[in-house]
C-alpha cells in the first residue's frame, strides 16, 4: 500500500468512527439513474477528495518537521516584585548620609551592612558604612580631592579598593574596612584618546591578598595589599579581568575602536593557563555579554559552552552582574516594567514600571535604585549562597 493509500485510509476510517451508530435499521434509498455528466464528476470527487487529504497530510508533516521560529515568549503577567522572589535581600536606606551629601551605595561588607562614597557639601568625599540593623552611617574615610573614586568600591580580605585619577595619572587607592588613612598602591599615566577621553582603571578586585585590576587598555595588574611594586601579570596583554582569576578578551567596551559584536570571547585563567572559549548555541554568531559560565544575548542566555540555551522573559540589557544576573525589560498589556533575572535560576523580579524617573544601578554584588525621598538597594551577593 502506497503512502498516499494509507493516509487516504487513515482519513477515511477517522471519519467512520465519528459517525454515531444508534443500531436502528435503515432503509436503503432506491438506486438513481445517473446521467454523463454525473457518471464522470463521481471520479473527479473522490480524485479531489484524495487531493484534500494528501494536502492536508502534507500540510500537517510540513508543520510537524520544519522548525518553528524563534519567538520570544511574552508573559502573560508581571514577574512578582523583588522582595516575593529573594526575600531578605532588598532593602530601602537613607539617600542621604551624614551634612546631608548624598549616599552612593557600592558594596556589602556583610549582609547587614553596606559600604559606598558619601558627598558631604562643602567638603571633600568620604567613604561611609550604613548599619541596616542600627540605621545609622559611619565614616571609614576622608578622602582629598585627588582620590576621590570615579569607579565603585570593591571589597575583600578587610580591606576596600577603587580607582581615581589625579591629574594625569590613574591610581588605584585601598584603605582597611573598618577605617584608616586611604593608600595609594599604584599609579600609572592615564592614556588620552584621539576622541579626547582619558582612559582609566576598569574592573576592579581584592582576592589573595593583593588587588588586581585591568587599565581601559587592557592586561590585568596585581599589587599586594600590604604595599609593594604593581606588576602586569604574564600572559595577559589584549586581555581584560573578568572575574578573578580569569581574564577574557576582546572587552566589552566600545572605548576604543575594537568595539566586538562577541565580547569575551575568549577566556583565561591567569594563574593556571586554562583557556575556555565561547561556543554558541546553533544559529547564534554575536551576544551582548558573556562571563565565565552564562552568556546572553537580548532575548537569550546558554552556558558558555553552548548549553542551556532558553528564552529569556523579557529583553536583556546591559553587562552580567556577578556573572550572573541582567537588567530585564518585560513588556505584558502594552505596559512596560524593569527587574533583575537571575540566569543561573531562570528566576525575574520586578523593581518598578515604566516610565518612573529613576535608573537601576546594577554592578557586581549589588542593584540599586534611587527613590523620592530613599533608596531601595539589592544585596546580590547573598542570592544563592
Amino acid at each position: 500500500m502506497t503512502g498516499i493509500e494509507e493516509r487516504l485510509r487513515d482519513a477515511l476510517t477517522a471519519r467512520a468512527e465519528s459517525v454515531r451508530d444508534d443500531g436502528r435499521p435503515r432503509r436503503l434509498p432506491a438506486p438513481r439513474e445517473r446521467s454523463a455528466g454525473a457518471r464522470w464528476r463521481a471520479p473527479l470527487a473522490v480524485a479531489a477528495a484524495i487531493l484534500i487529504v494528501v494536502a492536508a497530510t502534507v500540510a500537517v508533516t510540513r508543520t510537524v518537521t520544519s522548525p518553528a521560529p524563534a519567538v520570544r515568549p511574552t508573559p502573560a503577567t508581571w514577574a512578582p516584585p523583588i522582595e516575593q522572589v529573594w526575600p531578605g535581600t532588598v532593602h530601602e536606606i537613607p539617600a542621604k548620609g551624614p551634612g546631608g551629601g548624598g549616599f552612593l551605595p557600592d558594596v556589602f561588607v556583610t549582609d547587614r551592612v553596606v559600604v559606598g562614597r558619601g558627598f558631604p557639601k562643602d567638603r571633600p568625599g568620604e567613604i561611609w558604612s550604613y548599619d541596616l540593623d542600627k540605621r545609622t552611617f559611619a565614616r571609614i574615610a576622608r578622602l582629598k580631592k585627588e582620590d576621590v573614586g570615579n569607579h565603585p568600591l570593591v571589597f575583600g580580605d578587610g580591606h576596600l579598593a577603587w580607582s581615581a585619577f589625579s591629574g594625569h595619572m590613574k591610581e588605584v587607592w585601598t584603605v582597611p574596612v573598618t577605617g584608616g588613612v586611604p593608600r595609594r598602591i599604584a599609579s600609572d599615566r592615564a592614556t588620552v584618546t584621539r576622541d579626547n577621553m582619558t582612559l582609566g582603571i576598569g574592573r576592579l578586585a581584592i582576592a589573595d591578598g593583593q588587588v588586581v585590576w585591568s587599565p581601559d587598555e587592557g592586561g590585568v595588574y596585581r599589587a599586594p595589599l600590604k604595599g609593594g611594586k604593581a606588576t602586569q601579570i604574564d600572559g595577559t596583554k589584549g586581555y581584560s579581568l573578568v572575574e578573578w582569576p580569569w581574564a577574557g578578551s576582546p572587552r566589552n567596551d566600545n572605548l576604543a575602536d575594537d568595539f566586538s559584536r562577541r565580547p569575551v570571547e575568549h577566556l583565561k585563567n591567569v594563574l593556571t593557563g586554562e583557556r575556555r572559549d565561547v561556543v554558541p548555541p546553533s544559529g547564534r554568531t554575536s551576544w551582548t555579554d558573556c562571563g565565565v559560565t552564562w552568556c546572553f544575548n537580548g532575548s537569550e542566555a546558554w552556558r558558555r559552552d553552548g548549553t542551556g540555551l532558553r528564552k529569556l522573559p523579557g529583553s536583556a540589557h546591559g553587562e552580567l552582574s556577578s556573572g550572573r544576573f541582567v537588567r530585564l525589560l518585560q513588556e505584558t498589556g502594552g505596559k512596560q516594567a524593569i527587574g533583575v533575572h537571575d540566569l543561573a535560576t531562570g528566576r525575574t523580579g520586578l523593581l518598578f514600571q515604566l516610565p518612573t524617573p529613576t535608573t537601576l544601578h546594577l554592578k557586581d554584588g549589588i542593584a540599586w535604585l534611587r527613590r523620592e525621598r530613599s533608596t531601595l538597594v539589592i544585596n546580590l551577593a547573598a542570592i544563592g549562597r
